[in-house]
């Protein structure tokens, strides 16, 4: 079997079912043996789209995103959603085509280091090469971007080794694509209980990895067991996200918190005493740096800290029965996250707001939507409306552009859901041609785009700024629905129809319409 194949075969037996890719000369090997094996390739426009589908189909599914780019200027081109990737806490798997082994040291075409350049942006990178390797590479890079906290890993794949014999298909054991074990110690669950044992206001903050769409159930579980409220900070407003109503108000009042690899950073305050004065907190982290920079920037008040990963620990203190949270504690800090500013009144004669897009949107929204909401000031007001179980934002590094890519990829891990991607123009431009790709896989979404061709707070700069660097994506794009006043926001549900139905043809007879 050629190294091509037993990649593709490995990847198979890992359990996911897609590549997200753009073709290029070192890794048109890979492409001749998907063909022959039941895994579809995605061919994506752009590489950074890849990666972003890669994310979507991850975050929303549970399996490993798989990203495959070609060398060099390729990989380069793929870069650039790693940091924000890497801060979503994604398990990802970004395949790279490299220069051949045979001509190293002769500067060969495409020639460049690039496990050095992704290395500060994923949890491991390395070059394969040995393609009797190249199996148990792919299954230690799977399991490494599934344990502690879920990340990004990069592999390296020279263009002649992808063609060399690989042996025969190799036979993975069940556990050889799962996460290393992180358990905690028999000392850290009644020292974490100790933490917040006869607290009046405790708190269970958790970071990305525990979002209810990345690992369902699992909060909901621990919070039902121990009745204290678990609260999940995937965005970079922090103590200011739209979508946690009074998180600030919650923060200031709270006298304990576990922190369930959650690091005390920026959305925290940096630990700042009069922003978050809890006098006692536990930290189950991943990482043993975040434990002590948690212990400088709290002063003391770290009760507890452990290395454990959160899914793991989430489970174990679900079965700790002799901690229970007060109830009227836990029934205020649940109003208090529901809790909305009043909806805006628009001047007369003025235009729609996104506030109001949002609030139209949402009662037209599946029992159970899957909902991609991308950065700026837009995505903002829709987060503050629409279900934050059911959405994934642009993530900690506060990058925008994502969502178009990441919505294709939700799509295409949940076939028979629809997809809702809520963004402004200005971030719709970073990735519009990906709506080719939409089409061409004839994948169920809606993308919604608000247009109000400014970016969001540059706004406040002189006009002759604005005109400068103001967004024109409905002049680029055939909308298939247009919503220009608030009086149409009457008209949404018809809307939404016309935008599943009322399509031009796709290229292909049996390829169904993916809404733009």
């Amino acid at each position: 079997m050629r190294a091509a194949n037993q990649l593709i075969h490995s990847i198979i037996a890992a359990g996911t079912d897609t590549i997200f890719s753009l073709s290029g000369n070192q890794i048109m090997a890979v492409y001749d043996a998907a063909i022959d094996h039941d895994i579809t390739l995605v061919h994506t426009r752009h590489e950074g789209g890849a990666v972003y589908m890669a994310d979507g189909y991850a975050r929303s599914s549970g399996k490993i995103g798989v990203a495959l780019v070609t060398a060099a200027p390729g990989f380069t081109n793929a870069l650039g959603p790693l940091y924000a990737i890497r801060q979503t806490q994604t398990p990802m798997l970004v395949l790279s085509g490299d220069s051949p082994l045979a001509m190293d040291g002769k500067m060969p075409f495409q020639q460049l280091d690039q496990p050095q350049l992704s290395a500060p942006l994923v949890k491991d990178s390395w070059r394969v090469t040995n393609p009797n390797r190249l199996a148990d590479d792919i299954a230690g890079a799977i399991a490494l971007a599934r344990s502690g906290r879920p990340g990004p890993v990069h592999i390296s794949l020279p263009q002649d080794m992808l063609e060399d014999d690989a042996g025969l298909a190799k036979t993975f054991d069940d556990t050889a694509f799962s996460p290393e074990p992180m358990m905690l110690s028999n000392a850290d669950l009644p020292s974490i209980m100790t933490a917040i044992g006869d607290a009046e206001k405790p708190l269970i903050i958790t970071g990305p990895s525990l979002h209810p769409t990345q690992a369902p159930g699992v909060a909901d579980h621990l919070m039902a067991a121990l009745h204290i409220p678990v609260i999940c900070m995937q965005s970079p407003r922090g103590m200011n996200d739209p979508a946690l109503g009074k998180i600030k108000v919650i923060l200031e009042n709270a006298d304990a918190l576990i922190l369930l690899d959650k690091d005390v950073d920026f959305t925290l305050a940096s630990g700042d005493i009069d922003r978050l004065p809890a006098e006692r907190v536990a930290l189950i982290a991943a990482q043993a740096e975040s434990i002590a920079h948690a212990s400088t920037v709290l002063s003391g008040r770290l009760s507890w800290g452990c290395i454990g990963d959160p899914v793991t620990a989430a489970k174990a203190l679900s079965e700790v029965t002799t901690v229970k949270g007060p109830k009227a504690w836990f029934n205020h800090v649940m109003k208090a996250l529901d809790a909305r500013p009043a909806s805006p009144t628009a001047a007369t004669g003025a235009g729609l707001t996104a506030h109001h897009l949002a609030e139209a949107i949402s009662t037209h929204l599946d029992p159970m939507p899957l909902i991609v909401v991308d950065g700026g000031e837009v995505g903002q007001w829709a987060q503050s409306v629409l279900p934050r179980d059911s959405i994934l934002t642009n993530g900690l590094s506060g990058a925008i552009g994502g969502s178009i890519p990441q919505a294709i990829g939700m799509a295409l891990a949940n076939p028979g859901r629809r997809v809702l991607a809520f963004m402004g123009d200005g971030t719709a431009g970073f990735y519009l041609s990906e709506l080719d790709t939409a089409r061409r896989m004839g994948l169920p979404i809606t993308f919604i785009i608000a247009n109000d061709q400014r970016w969001g707070r540059k706004s406040k700069y002189r006009s002759g700024f604005m005109a400068l660097i103001a967004p024109s994506v409905a002049r680029l794009m055939r909308p298939q629905a247009m919503i220009a006043s608030p009086g149409d926001l009457a008209l949404m549900p018809k809307k939404l129809t016309i935008w599943t139905s009322s399509l031009p043809p796709s290229r292909k007879p049996t390829e169904a319409a993916s809404q733009a």
